[in-house]
């Protein structure tokens, strides 16, 4: 079977009036089976590589991990050089990538093979560089609960 590169909605969360649905590209692996081609700017627990099994309502099921963070960060008003600028040290640094930006949502993707210390380093720079603070947004067990703070399985591994 060949895959095809499509557009999926992954639910993002809740604002004040209606379910929040993010538009990623994505591989066709089979049905409802889908490998993600870029890390999310709003969804939480996913990232480039991961494949999930996506229901109508927009909910998913990761299936597996694709071996990357996704580090999210959120700037009202960004510099365009600046985000060139991150978006060089992220690929030079650790073969990452930065997958997308909108109304001040940038997503970045790097390599979990990279470990946290480096890949922290690196975004230390970036949040300088921003001034503005990073957040990983696939390594935490419950995702949309933010005063739990357990870790995945592989990212309990790392560092």
């Amino acid at each position: 079977m060949e895959h095809k590169l499509t557009l999926i909605n992954v639910f993002a969360g809740i604002n004040s009036e209606e379910a929040v649905f993010e538009e990623l590209p994505a591989e066709c692996i089979s049905d409802k089976i889908f490998k993600l081609c870029a890390s999310p700017g709003l969804a939480l627990g996913l990232a480039k590589g991961d494949t999930i099994k996506l229901h109508p309502n927009g909910e998913f099921e990761l299936i597996k991990h694709g071996g990357n963070f996704c580090i999210q960060i959120y700037k009202e008003e960004l510099v365009k050089e600046k985000i060139e600028t991150a978006e060089s040290i992220v690929k030079r640094e650790l073969s990452g990538s930065l997958d997308g930006f909108h109304y001040g949502s940038l997503a970045f993707t790097a390599p979990i093979r990279n470990g946290f210390h480096a890949t922290n380093k690196v975004f230390n720079i970036i949040r300088d560089l921003l001034e503005s603070e990073y957040y990983y947004s696939n390594i935490y067990e419950y995702p949309y609960n933010f005063d739990d703070e357990e870790l995945v399985s592989w990212a309990r591994d790392l560092d």
